[in-house]
């Protein structure tokens, strides 16, 4: 197995799975989704293992920003150590959109790589449609339904939902997957950060090719401090905060 394949394949499935049964289609989660908890302004460094708690292979930063009704997310990946030797990984995907009161609204996602093409998720609310494009052009398209998110939205829409979702559609930037979220036990966690008050979550693709399960940290609006992406067919990747700041 090649150590870049799985990191790139760990990586792009990226919350894109959980232990959910999907219904039919996506539905508007029930009761209002507040940016009031969110931060602002958001920073997370992760460290990166191969197996949920093998060798560090790499690292991870996440950031954020919403106000004035849009958002912005960046998620930048890199190898590191002996593995930056062998497979130098250079992969950065981003989400921008509007929040509304079912939550974030995905306008575009995208995935930039050094040496390839840009790839891109574009989700035209008006008409109901996302459209998979890579350099421009489409490749695949389906509907939209509402409440739709994209990989790297739905890592902070589940956080603040007060009722999830049976069934969602999640977007990246070859193909699109129906997904179930499933709220796990409340509890705690410890990352090279800290330790961590945490709301434990599953998602999982409708097929059962992808699973993740992510900690979101209570007292710091609901951020993203520890995640396991399972691909059974590939490779585990384990995510640890290494650092977490949080403006309100």
């Amino acid at each position: 197995m090649k150590i870049r394949d799985a990191l790139l394949r760990g990586f792009v499935a990226l919350l894109a799975t959980g232990a959910c049964v999907c219904v039919t289609s996506a539905q508007a989660a029930d009761g209002d989704w507040s940016t009031a908890k969110w931060g602002a302004k958001g920073n997370v460094e992760f460290q990166v293992s191969l197996g949920e708690s093998g060798p560090v292979i790499g690292l991870a930063h996440h950031s954020w920003t919403h106000g004035d009704g849009g958002y912005q997310l960046r998620l930048a990946l890199e190898t590191t150590g002996a593995t930056a030797v062998l497979y130098k990984l250079d992969y950065v995907q981003q989400s921008q959109g509007t929040v509304g009161e079912s939550g974030l609204q995905p306008r575009r996602f995208e995935v930039l790589q050094s040496g390839r093409k840009p790839e891109t998720a574009e989700f035209d609310w008006q008409q109901s449609r996302l459209s998979i494009r890579r350099d421009g052009r489409e490749r695949r398209f389906t509907a939209l339904k509402t409440g739709d998110q994209d990989i790297l939205s739905i890592w902070h829409q589940i956080g603040h939902l007060d009722k999830l979702p049976k069934n969602v559609l999640v977007a990246a930037n070859k193909n699109f997957r129906r997904v179930g979220v499933a709220r796990l036990e409340d509890g705690s966690v410890d990352v090279p950060a800290g330790h961590f008050a945490t709301r434990h979550f599953r998602i999982t693709s409708e097929d059962g090719r992808f699973i993740t399960d992510l900690w979101l940290a209570l007292d710091y609006g609901m951020a993203p401090v520890r995640a396991v992406l399972v691909d059974p067919k590939v490779v585990t990747l384990g995510l640890q905060a290494t650092s977490v700041s949080v403006s309100k």
